[in-house]
């Protein structure tokens, strides 16, 4: 009787341990799944490697695994698995799989191991860029990451496109939400996907826009994904200009002035009510005061507690197991979120107004655009003099717009008139905002004197519009010549890396 016991025991056992649930297996997931939310895709290789190759439960992960490090071919084929595309999650991914294999398909990846960094150029012309993308990507991540306290698994991976709607085939952000807003780039499924530059007229400040999205992946990589967007938010549109040097009209723009006018007028989006994404806010005015508020936000809060606190206040997140953040803030600094805003907003009414803070606009009256285009007609078609007449009038009715001033600027250039273009120019004091062009002729004119501010300017300009010929060659572009006459050729600069992108402007269909 006692042997018939043992063995209808045994026999219990065996049936529970059969019908459990796997523990070991439970955990083995959410291990996978934090080791690639966190970036560390070295150890979620590890981890996949000793894990059941034939587990249905871990296809899912293998396939975000392979979206992370780029491989979207490898993607679609895991998620095309009929188990897993008849999940809603598994047919997510295979749609963004689908769209990025077809986006990425041919296209240029450069690696760069020594410094950590992958790099994929949907158009071969872009591959000038790659040793300046390279330069501000080791330098923003240095500095960002001392910030922080968080340190990049290598590669950095980036992937570099034609324009929004590649943007959105191989991020997954609807291209209507960043075409409302102007997105322009986005950190998402472990990459910056970015627009290259010379996707709009002026280029765009690409180089604070690649450490902004950098900072995402380290408050990603650091809080487990679970940093609130007005976090994520805040704290990059902080950091985006920290890793460098100061710059002219870094100031320009007083976040908290916007925050305070918004918050007066009524216009506020607020801190916490931003949804799922700026990028998806349903105007540029919304998105524009939805940055402003979340970073004088940060600000003010950083002020208050230190770069310490946000060290503790990552950690915090991390560990949380709720989506509310309100827990992790009382942790570290004894209020909540909505004690905080209310604070916030409490400074922004006691503020002094500053009516001259903001971006401002140029509006310009229908006869001096008239001038501008007939300026710009006159100057293409090789007659310089009849350009220079229309631009430096221009310049006069709107002395600070710095574009009206290159203008009338390299129409002097084009005469050979040096001195007459410096003139015209003028001196940064002298204009209200950062421009590639201008800024790489008044580095031509500083070159002889002073070398080190003519590289400082050269390097202003292609912080914005690196595709510009003025900005590429430092201002020694190619001028236009009347019909008839034999083409002037121009020298390309010294420098190895600046000389290929130079050349990557002047000879387009060469790459």
């Amino acid at each position: 009787m006692k042997r018939r016991s043992v063995l209808l025991l045994i026999a219990s056992l065996l049936v529970i341990a059969m019908t459990a649930p796997n523990l070991g297996a439970t955990v083995s997931n959410q291990a996978i799944a934090d080791a690639i939310t966190e970036l560390d895709v070295q150890r979620a290789r590890t981890l996949l490697d000793k894990a059941d190759p034939d587990s249905p439960s871990l296809a899912f992960e293998r396939a975000r695994l392979a979206v992370y490090l780029g491989d979207c071919d490898s993607a679609q084929a895991i998620a095309s698995a009929p188990t897993l595309r008849a999940t809603p999650e598994g047919s997510s991914l295979l749609e963004l799989a689908k769209r990025c294999a077809g986006a990425t398909a041919g296209s240029v990846v450069v690696d760069d191991v020594k410094a950590g960094l992958w790099i994929r150029l949907q158009d071969e012309a872009d591959r000038a860029l790659v040793p300046f993308i390279v330069d501000v990507s080791v330098r923003a991540r240095e500095r960002i990451g001392r910030d922080l306290g968080v340190d990049l698994p290598r590669p950095l991976r980036i992937d570099l496109v034609r324009d929004l709607f590649s943007l959105s085939q191989v991020s997954g952000l609807p291209l209507e939400a960043a075409e409302t807003t102007g997105t322009v780039a986005v950190a998402r499924w472990g990459r910056i996907t970015m627009v290259s530059p010379r996707a709009t007229a002026l280029g765009y400040p690409w180089e604070d826009t690649l450490a902004h999205e950098i900072t995402h992946l380290m408050l990603s990589r650091a809080t487990r994904d679970r940093a609130p967007l007005w976090l994520q938010e805040g704290v990059a549109k902080r950091e985006e200009s920290r890793w460098r040097e100061p710059r002219p009209f870094d100031a320009a723009l007083d976040h908290s002035e916007v925050a305070r006018a918004a918050l007066l007028s009524g216009r506020s989006v607020g801190v916490d009510k931003i949804g799922p994404s700026i990028a998806m806010l349903p105007t540029p005015e919304a998105a524009s005061i939805a940055f402003s508020e979340v970073t004088s936000f940060m600000n003010y809060w950083i002020e208050q507690n230190g770069n310490a606190a946000l060290a503790l206040l990552l950690r915090d997140l991390k560990g949380l197991a709720s989506e509310d953040p309100s827990a992790a803030m009382r942790s570290v600094t004894g209020y909540d979120l909505p004690a905080w805003i209310a604070r916030w907003q409490v400074f922004l009414r006691e503020r002094e107004p500053n009516p001259e803070s903001g971006e401002g606009s140029v509006q310009a009256s229908r006869d001096l655009a008239r001038r501008i285009r007939l300026g710009d007609l006159a100057y293409e078609r090789g007659h310089a003099a009849l350009a220079a007449l229309h631009h430096d009038l221009a310049a006069k009715e709107m002395p600070q717009e710095p574009s009206l001033r290159y203008r009338a600027a390299r129409a002097r250039l084009a005469l050979g008139d040096e001195a007459a273009a410096q003139a015209a120019l003028g001196e940064p004091k002298d204009v209200r905002s950062l421009h590639g062009g201008w800024f790489a002729l008044h580095g031509r004119g500083l070159r002889t004197e002073d070398p080190v501010a003519a590289q400082r300017a050269f390097g202003l300009g292609v912080s914005v519009d690196p595709l510009a010929e003025d900005v590429a060659c430092q201002g020694q572009a190619r001028r236009p010549v009347p019909p008839g006459t034999a083409p002037r050729s121009a020298p390309v600069p010294p420098d190895e890396r600046w000389r290929a992108l130079c050349e990557s402007v002047r000879n387009p269909l060469a790459n």
